[in-house]
């Protein structure tokens, strides 16, 4: 390990061939030793107990051999890797392989939109590849998936698990006689996010065709994400709305009342977009100020003007056996009005948690590694 440590006051200073130091504090060293005693050499959590870790550390020796070495008082001694220091080094936020907010599209994405045929995914590569594809762009299309009920299900389970909701395990997109949601009707839907109304809300959704003969019924698709950003230049006072202000989104039906409050505009600790909540057909009444009620409306329609301008809508007509695959989170979904009368359309639907569509991204992406080096 070509790089020299020296102890001072309560941390090691560790500096690297090329001059860059990470401080590293003693007791985070103390805390993330990787030896079989305080870390399980197979489930490879820590059966040291951090909260038990005495104030005031101070090593007994800090040396520099096949990594950074370092014996304390009572004769423990805890060795890090110089690759593993690399990349966990307090202050030096590792980016995730899943977190990138991803590349921006806009209509011109018809032209080459990502996808990739149904019988490519038994193959791991290929997997990898289309949930790249989902994270980079926020969506993917599926071809020649089988036609066959529940389909869906196993290609959601080639990534994880399907995620319940109160619209069930799957869910059928069809018109309907006393429909519970606007997407069991033939009317237009307009850009929008589902659920967003729940705590936990739906992460990667798939919809699959099964037939669609009706006359109408386009299939649209938005960057949630270009459009946020769209609206930060345009309007910034109406981007600070929708991530500042919390409002409430309830849906019912005969069995089920679920409420909470978000923004519709998410960011994350460091300002980042995280998640886009926006479907005006379950927004509650707006509680807010009065006057500040009328700016949020100015703010909710500036949004709106940009998700539905033609240049960031991408349009197509699902065939049976195409598949939708898209970040709820990111990507807004809408539909042109049908004619129940001229043809049948059935879409049938599910839902992966993004942790674990996140997971299975990463443990592809180890390709084979050993998890307890990263």
């Amino acid at each position: 390990m070509d790089a020299t440590a020296r102890a001072h006051d309560d941390r090691v200073v560790l500096t690297w061939p090329d001059g860059r130091s990470d401080e590293l504090p003693h007791v985070w060293l103390r805390d993330n030793c990787v030896c079989a005693e305080c870390r399980d050499p197979d489930a490879w959590e820590r059966r040291l107990d951090t909260v038990t870790l005495p104030e005031g550390l101070v090593p007994a020796r800090v040396a520099v051999d096949d990594g950074l070495v370092v014996d304390w008082p009572d004769g423990h001694r805890t060795v890090l890797s110089a690759s593993w220091l690399a990349a966990h080094a307090p202050g030096r936020t590792a980016p995730e392989p899943t977190e990138a907010t991803g590349v921006p599209w806009d209509a011109a994405i018809a032209e080459q939109p990502p996808e990739i045929a149904h019988e490519e995914l038994a193959d791991d590569a290929h997997l990898l590849r289309w949930l790249r594809l989902i994270r980079d762009y926020g969506f993917a299309l599926v071809r020649d998936v089988p036609t066959d009920a529940k389909a869906v299900v196993g290609l959601a389970e080639r990534v994880a698990f399907v995620q319940e909701t109160n619209f069930g395990h799957t869910f059928e997109v069809v018109s309907k006689p006393d429909p519970e949601n606007l997407a069991y009707t033939a009317h237009r839907l307009y850009a929008h996010t589902d659920i967003p109304n729940r705590h936990s809300a739906v992460n990667l959704q798939l919809l699959h065709c099964l037939e669609n003969s009706a006359e109408g019924g386009e299939s649209i698709l938005v960057d949630g994400f270009e459009a946020a950003r769209r609206l930060e230049q345009q309007d910034p006072e109406a981007y600070e709305l929708l991530r500042t202000v919390w409002v409430p989104w309830r849906f019912q039906d005969e069995t089920t009342d679920i409420a909470n409050r978000f923004p519709v505009i998410g960011t994350d600790d460091r300002g980042r977009l995280l998640e886009i909540r926006f479907n005006t057909a379950i927004l509650a009444p707006l509680d807010l100020e009065p006057d500040l009620l009328v700016r949020y409306y100015d703010a909710l329609r500036a949004f709106g003007r940009i998700v539905r301008d033609p240049d960031l809508e991408y349009r197509f007509r699902m065939a049976p056996g195409d598949c939708q695959v898209f970040d709820n989170q990111r990507v807004l979904h809408a539909r042109g009005a049908f004619d129940p009368s001229s043809g049948h359309r059935h879409l049938q639907g599910c839902y992966v948690d993004k942790d674990d569509f996140r997971g299975r991204l990463r443990a592809l992406e180890r390709d084979g590694a050993d998890f307890r080096t990263r």
